[in-house]
């Protein structure tokens, strides 16, 4: 996580944003843009020594766009969360993200992101993707509970037999 420095128009970060992240560190850059261009913040990145990035944040047509191209420009393969992204305008998020696409970053959304990571069909019933689900995709979230009610019933009724 980076934000710019807390006292200049880009900081403080935003409360909602720090209490999800808990105890994790945000790095503070001095520049406004490209977070790459910010030592700590380059420094952080190449020491988890992965090939991907997963970026989203404000604004598509600011700093996402401008770390993306950076990432790009340091070898990544850069996926950037278009629906956790944010522009003034819609024009210029979905010309930010064209632009990122022309670079070649592969658009993604939150949901499309949490299923790739999910790996494990057994994840379906862990609690934080289920608040999730029920937060922002209750119509997907009652059809999953659908689903592992069947399942279950069907057990139940095999094993009665």
């Amino acid at each position: 996580m980076t934000n710019g420095e807390a006292d200049k128009p880009s900081g403080p970060l935003y409360p909602e944003l720090l209490e999800v992240l808990g105890d994790q560190p945000v790095i503070e850059r001095a520049v406004d843009f490209n977070s790459f261009l910010d030592a700590s913040f380059a420094q952080a990145v190449r020491a988890e020594g992965r090939p991907n990035l997963v970026i989203g944040g404000v604004a598509t047509d600011g700093c996402v766009l401008q770390t993306v191209l950076g990432g790009l420009r340091e070898g990544y393969r850069v996926h950037v969360v278009v629906d956790a992204s944010g522009s003034p305008s819609l024009e210029a998020h979905n010309a930010a993200v064209q632009r990122m696409i022309q670079a070649g970053a592969v658009p993604v959304t939150w949901f499309s992101v949490a299923a790739e990571f999910q790996l494990d069909p057994r994840f379906h019933d862990a609690p934080h993707r289920m608040r999730l689900m029920q937060e922002n995709m209750p119509a997907m979230a009652m059809a999953a509970r659908a689903f592992v009610n069947g399942v279950d019933r069907g057990k139940r009724a095999a094993t009665a037999a």
